[in-house]
């Protein structure tokens, strides 16, 4: 641990939800004074319930100017994982709706930063930035040639927008960002809300509850890379701490798995046998390969790697089930 963290004022919006909790969890480890802001439409108060009495929590919107300014002033850094970032299922047929309120997130916490006066910051971004076609494992491409994942395209362009925000702020008012491109991360806290859950915990949901057949929607080919939440966090604070230049990164692997042979992986570890498997063409299945090129993310952080791997990060999501959901 390099020291940077200990003793900063940091603001963590979005930190009570799935990926923004576990990051809270390991800034309150390394020192950080942190501020949680949190309307509570996806993030969860058990998300943050071993850290409950280290941190400071305000409950609020941040499509709101007001509730952004509040939640900014007195900061160090502002870490912004503030999303509604439903699953595909939901994200296809509701464009405008995540446009407009992701686009207002993002533009509100910038400006509230700006005005605070605080230079570092992190925006997440994501891969929906990037085309269809785009080749794989995929580079940092620019992103205003064509329109993003199609099948993600509404919150796609609000993280496009954010992304030109973030590089015309940095080079005006000489703000310190990093952004931060996510592919797919999943692991414990996860959302289990069906159609909006993603799918690691949809497949262990329908697994779970002992659906036979089970769907796959669209062929079950498509390939995507996967990290563990907790190595999500870990890169994020890296990134914001090394490389504040408004320069995207993508934080991701090029390892892929099928979502075929992910349900596989979902069977042994719930230990179902003899299940029928369906596919569904009619359902959007995004991207045919979805990977990361992690050639600039491994020169500014080679240390970075992903600690755990895809069988025992299923395990981990199976037993959190359990706990969610015990037998009666």
């Amino acid at each position: 641990m390099s020291g940077f963290w200990n003793g900063k004022r940091v603001l963590v919006a979005g930190g009570a939800g799935f990926v923004g909790s576990h990051l809270v969890d390991q800034l309150v480890d390394d020192g950080s004074l942190v501020t949680v802001a949190d309307n509570f439409e996806t993030g969860r108060m058990e998300n943050l319930e071993a850290v409950r009495d280290k941190i400071r929590l305000l409950i609020g919107d941040l499509r709101s100017a007001q509730f952004s300014d509040e939640a900014a002033t007195g900061q160090d850094v502002v870490m912004n994982l503030a999303a509604d970032a439903p699953g595909v299922g939901y994200s296809a047929g509701h464009h405008a709706e995540l446009f407009t309120k992701n686009s207002l997130i993002g533009l509100n916490l910038l400006e509230a930063a700006r005005k605070a006066g605080q230079p570092r910051y992190l925006l997440v971004s994501s891969s929906c930035v990037y085309p269809d076609d785009a080749v794989a494992p995929t580079p940092e491409l620019p992103t205003f040639t064509g329109d993003p994942e199609l099948a993600n395209q509404g919150y796609g362009w609000s993280k496009r927008t954010a992304e030109l925000q973030a590089r015309f702020y940095a080079a005006e008012f000489g703000m310190e960002i990093a952004i931060v491109r996510a592919f797919n991360a999943y692991g414990e806290r996860c959302r289990w809300q069906h159609p909006t859950s993603h799918v690691i915990p949809s497949l262990v949901t329908k697994v779970m509850r002992g659906d036979n057949p089970i769907v796959i929607w669209g062929s079950g080919g498509q390939r995507r890379n996967f990290l563990n939440v907790r190595d999500f966090a870990w890169g994020m604070k890296l990134l914001t701490e090394r490389y504040a230049t408004a320069d995207p990164v993508n934080l991701g692997l090029e390892e892929t798995i099928s979502i075929r042979e992910l349900l596989d992986v979902i069977l042994r570890a719930c230990d179902r046998q003899g299940v029928r498997i369906e596919y569904d063409p009619s359902k959007p299945e995004g991207r045919p390969i979805k990977s990361a090129d992690s050639t600039k993310l491994r020169a500014i952080m080679p240390e970075f790697k992903s600690r755990t791997t895809i069988e025992d990060g299923v395990r981990e999501v199976v037993d959190w089930y359990r706990r969610c959901f015990p037998p009666e």
